[in-house]
């Protein structure tokens, strides 16, 4: 028997996908928890609609995905953090929510903290590179800038 799968469903297939499995198991388990259809004429129509809108859907994402990378790459993200004094030594570290809130607040773009790549804590003053996924398949290098920042007696001084 032919079913479309709602959902994934272990050793079997993912969501959307049609596979052939044997009746008893589309009968007595698959169709009475939801985790597939058969596969009808409308089924299957349906589920072509979907694909494609899906396509469309990723197709509009990865275009969005690509002008915000053009734009990312000519920008340099300044993240202003505390230092030990006379080292380039941070107090703590800037993390991946750091770097998202930044990115928010000088680009205004709202990118989730779990889609940075940051290799090694970054602990130290200057330019450090990390890898933002944005869509699937476009990854762009962000160049981050670590500055320190200025003490409360210079700032009221100067």
């Amino acid at each position: 028997m032919r079913v479309i799968l709602k959902q994934d469903v272990r050793d079997l297939g993912r969501a959307g996908e049609l596979v052939e499995v044997k009746e008893g198991y589309a009968r007595n388990y698959l169709l009475p928890r939801k985790l597939a259809v058969p596969a009808t004429p409308g089924n299957l129509k349906d589920l072509e609609k979907r694909i494609a809108a899906a396509k469309e859907r990723e197709a509009r994402e990865r275009a969005e995905a690509m002008d915000l990378a053009a734009r990312l790459r000519e920008r340099t993200i300044t993240i202003v953090h505390r230092a030990a004094e006379g080292t380039t030594r941070l107090h703590g570290s800037v993390t991946a929510q750091d770097i998202a809130d930044a990115i928010r607040e000088q680009l205004g773009v709202e990118i989730d903290r779990r889609n940075l790549d940051i290799r090694e804590p970054i602990r130290t003053l200057g330019e450090h590179v990390v890898h933002l996924r944005l869509a699937r398949g476009v990854v762009v290098p962000v160049t981050i800038e670590v500055v320190e920042t200025v003490p409360e007696e210079a700032s009221a001084s100067a």
